[in-house]
């Protein structure tokens, strides 16, 4: 895989401030930028983009950027940034929170909040950019925004040494290896973030057995529905459509294939229902999710091996 690498020394002296910043801009997010050393502005770049994830190594002299409600209008990624000085200390303010953030921390910045980033010295950090939408909607995930947090033990030490790794290695990996480091990187991001979002491990561990059962029991009550769907049970239940995938695992279907299948087995229940039998064939299956005829039909022989007309002249009691 390739990193791609930007050096202000490559530069003409007068334009590498400007050129600096037009490329952070563009790889990283919109900042109004101002610095003392404008002049002799010494700075690196370097990107290792995955896809959904993207990991950063930054490089620079003092310099204050800063995030402003317009430049959010303009543009706005959605992204959540887990910034770790490699060297060097960071100023945050952000989220109404001031942060002094040093090597031994990390900090999460909310790409769609305005905010300030500077650095009296100069300083090195290294950058995942993670999509909302992979993360756990949930508001307690604003708790640990703009808080130093600690990589020096347990998920976030594996999470800062996996993201350098990845930087260090990259060109050992096809592009092929994008999605599946992808998943590594965003999994590590969300069980570090959990694990300061709850410190009762037992509670948590509860509620997470407890959510597979609750999830199951809402798609039941809602496969008449047809906004049903892996999105919308995610967002029901505050958690990532990655995560839920994981969780259905287990079930051998994915969790389209799952709604699916008990939509169809609904539809085959009440075309046995003798008290149903006026109902034609077709809005029995568009009550239950399938609103094309034919597909429907072709779904149903395919599960139970005859069309569903057919199987409620055998079925159905008289």
């Amino acid at each position: 895989m390739f990193v791609a690498r930007f050096r202000t020394i490559d530069v003409s002296h007068e334009l590498r401030f400007a050129a600096w910043h037009e490329m952070t801009s563009k790889a990283l997010i919109s900042t109004a930028v101002t610095s003392d050393s404008v002049d002799d502005f010494a700075a690196t770049v370097s990107v290792l983009d995955l896809g959904a994830v993207q990991i950063s190594t930054v490089a620079y002299p003092p310099l204050r950027a800063t995030r402003t409600a317009r430049l959010i209008r303009g543009s706005d990624p959605d992204l959540y940034y887990v910034t770790m000085p490699l060297r060097g200390k960071l100023g945050v303010s952000h989220a109404d929170r001031e942060a002094d953030v040093d090597s031994g921390h990390f900090v999460v910045i909310d790409t769609s909040r305005p905010g300030v980033v500077a650095n009296r010295e100069p300083v090195e950090h290294l950058i995942v950019q993670v999509p909302r939408s992979e993360l756990p909607k949930s508001r307690a995930l604003s708790a640990v925004v703009a808080r130093p947090l600690p990589v020096d033990k347990g998920m976030g030490s594996l999470m800062v040494n996996v993201a350098r790794q990845l930087m260090r290695s990259a060109d050992e990996y096809r592009p092929a290896d994008g999605k599946r480091l992808t998943s590594v990187v965003i999994d590590l991001v969300a069980f570090t973030l959990a694990g300061h979002l709850d410190e009762n491990g037992a509670a948590r561990d509860a509620g997470q057995r407890l959510l597979k059962p609750r999830i199951l029991d809402f798609i039941e009550k809602r496969l008449s529905d047809p906004a049903l769907s892996p999105s919308a049970v995610a967002a029901a239940h505050n958690i990532s459509v990655r995560y839920l995938h994981l969780l259905f695992r287990d079930q051998g279907l994915t969790v389209a294939g799952w709604i699916r299948e008990r939509r169809l087995d609904r539809c085959r229940r009440d075309l046995r229902d003798a008290e149903l039998s006026g109902r034609p064939v077709h809005a029995i299956g568009a009550h239950w999710g399938f609103p094309d005829a034919t597909a429907f039909s072709r779904a149903f022989k395919q599960a139970f091996g005859i069309p569903p007309g057919d199987y409620r002249r055998q079925h159905v009691e008289s």
